[in-house]
């Protein structure tokens, strides 16, 4: 999985959430997502100055972790066992087959 911080908020120069943008390929198939994070504890023991882009995501990778599950990586993985599902055309809509070819 790729993460990517594209805004930080900070108060008294501690890190206190984060606007993450996510992306995953599996089986050639891109899962993509973004949102706000809200750090529940802020790591108020680093220096503004020295805080890097992936120590902000390992610490959001951490943070994610709610009652041992990843609510963030998680939905992303749960997307992928979706797109691999067979897709049924509702009744109502006009019925077309659609080869599925893979090389």
């Amino acid at each position: 999985m790729k993460w990517r911080i594209d805004e930080i908020e900070a108060q008294d120069g501690v890190i206190t959430a984060v606007k993450y943008h996510i992306s995953h390929v599996e089986n050639d198939q891109l899962v993509e997502s973004e949102g706000n994070w809200t750090f529940r504890k802020p790591h108020e023991d680093v220096p503004f100055d020295t805080v890097t882009e992936e120590l902000v995501i390992s610490w959001l990778k951490e943070d994610e972790i709610i009652n041992g599950n990843p609510v963030i990586s998680g939905r992303i993985l749960e997307q992928h066992k979706e797109l691999a599902k067979e897709k049924v055309v509702a009744p109502w809509k006009p019925q077309i087959f659609i080869p599925n070819i893979k090389g």
